[in-house]
């Protein structure tokens, strides 16, 4: 879990497929731990639990954490899908509100499903909760004392905000663990995009070193500063970081050639 597993964690983010395939199975060997998203930008694809549940079921050497977005769905509803998923070896679960587009109905705050899903946890098999966090200390605290074990904050880009945005957060040494989420700087057009989306702006100096780089280096350069990026969260106190933005192919490709070199 990510709330008691010791040593540094990479954790990779994945969209399920839009219908079922085997594609889970190309993780394997490849990372130790996975982030399996819940129709980002409302885009319908295979459950998250469901393909969670293949995870841990299909490749036991991966442990999945499924997104819990509570914007379109009541508290009935998703105690019965994370029950499907403890029965189906999930044993983690991120809470997160969704997307906030006009036309969906947010049934369930977010915050009464964390309070929901730790009261659970006396009655069934062992899992975990986890929430997402602002660079706010106030916000932080807020989200401990309401129960998440285990945070997500970001995502981030350039090195030089790391330090400066995990000091927002007064961290101690008691406090649960937290992940910097962490987008691979590709392109100034990607950054860009990046940032209209929540990831926290660039330094000027950031953004004019990559329009210098040529582009057909920019991928490589852009994985040189996700490295530098890691290291900048190791010194700030982080448990590890969560690669976020990447495709199916990348993840199982480029994204592996590149880390373990």
């Amino acid at each position: 879990m990510l709330t008691t597993g010791e040593g540094w964690r990479r954790i990779v983010e994945v969209n399920p497929p839009e219908m079922p395939d085997m594609r889970h199975l190309l993780l394997d060997g490849v990372w130790d731990d996975v982030l399996v998203t819940d129709n980002v930008f409302g885009r319908i694809r295979v459950s998250p639990y469901a393909f969670g549940a293949r995870i841990a079921h299909d490749v036991p050497s991966v442990h999945p954490t499924v997104v819990v977005s509570t914007r379109d769905r009541n508290i009935l509803a998703i105690e019965s899908e994370v029950r499907g998923a403890l029965g189906n070896g999930v044993d983690s679960f991120f809470v997160v509100v969704g997307d906030t587009v006009p036309h969906i109905d947010h049934l369930s705050h977010h915050h009464e499903i964390v309070e929901h899903l730790r009261d659970l946890q006396g009655t069934l098999p062992d899992f975990e909760v986890g929430m997402p966090t602002r660079f706010r200390a106030w916000h932080f605290r807020k989200r401990i004392t309401l129960g998440a074990q285990f945070f997500m904050a970001g995502p981030v880009l350039d090195p030089a905000t790391v330090g400066p945005s995990l000091d927002l957060l007064e961290l101690r040494d008691d406090d649960p663990p937290v992940y910097l989420m962490v987008i691979p700087a590709f392109s100034p057009r990607w950054v860009d995009r990046m940032e209209t989306v929540g990831a926290v702006p660039v330094t000027a100096g950031f953004r004019e070193r990559l329009t210098e780089i040529d582009g057909a280096d920019r991928r490589k350069h852009a994985w040189m500063i996700t490295r530098e990026v890691e290291e900048r969260a190791k010194t700030a106190g982080c448990a590890g970081i969560v690669l976020m933005g990447l495709k199916y192919e990348t993840i199982v490709g480029e994204a592996v050639q590149w880390w373990r070199n």
